[in-house]
């Protein structure tokens, strides 16, 4: 809960905060010297619109810390869609197996090699052992396949639930018959992701800019050398408050 309320209060509005105390002393400084200052282009919104702006992420974030002194909170869902996609893609694999399967049967059971060195000599099998190696290579090679197909959902995020007391994330995935990939629980400070949700473009402010930002969000977990992927197409709770609790800049070297 410590976490919560030190990030809640260092998140968006942190931010905004600093930035009017610096515009003020930048603009003081410019009219100390007969200078004028302004932004360009000039917001077309009210300013009691901003404000607005400003107790809404305050209030939501109070909002979410009492929510949760009650209740799990789910933060995060993916795309509707995402569930057909991901049984498609388990199928493939499912195809590639017994592809690469077959293939390694039908090698081991078939292949030869010439009987001597002679233009005409008659082919025969192949030495067990090597029909073995040829069959054996072909069955890692559909294995690594399928399990390249099964990474994806597996690390692809359905739901990120905030659990009770707030000091506990679940992440819930598409991975199926193996449990311990299905549900994932981290301590709420040992996440951390290194672009922003929030861009401000589409209807609700979290589509991609261009090529400066993914389609994904990649959520990572101190200890694990994989992360977790939030499409920005799901529904986020709140984008800003996502930020403000898991965006961590890239440090500079």
């Amino acid at each position: 809960m410590a976490f919560l309320q030190q990030r809640a209060r260092k998140g968006p509005f942190y931010i905004l905060t600093m930035n009017n105390i610096l515009w003020q002393s930048s603009r003081s400084f410019f009219c100390k010297r007969g200078l004028s200052l302004s932004l360009a282009p000039r917001s077309t919104r009210p300013a009691s619109n901003v404000a607005f702006s400003k107790k809404s992420v305050q209030f939501e974030a109070k909002q979410l810390l009492k929510a949760l002194q009650r209740q799990d909170v789910v933060f995060y869902e993916a795309p509707k869609g995402a569930k057909r996609t991901f049984t498609l893609m388990y199928v493939c694999s499912a195809v590639q197996l017994m592809f690469w399967g077959n293939l390694a049967s039908l090698a081991y059971v078939t292949y030869s090699k010439p009987e001597s060195d002679e233009p005409d000599a008659p082919n025969v099998l192949a030495p067990k052992g090597q029909r073995m190696a040829i069959a054996g290579g072909l069955v890692l090679l559909g294995v690594g396949v399928a399990t390249a197909m099964c990474l994806y959902p597996w690390r692809y995020v359905d739901k990120l639930i905030l659990m009770k007391g707030a000091e506990q994330v679940k992440l819930v995935t598409h991975a199926k018959w193996i449990k311990s990939h299905q549900v994932k629980t981290f301590p709420i400070d040992h996440l951390s992701c290194q672009q922003k949700v929030f861009t401000g473009a589409g209807a609700v402010g979290t589509d991609a800019l261009g090529k400066t930002t993914s389609s994904h969000i990649f959520l990572r977990s101190k200890g694990q050398r994989m992360g977790f992927m939030l499409d920005r197409k799901g529904k986020f709770m709140d984008s800003k408050l996502f930020d403000g609790l898991w965006y961590t800049p890239k440090q500079k070297l």
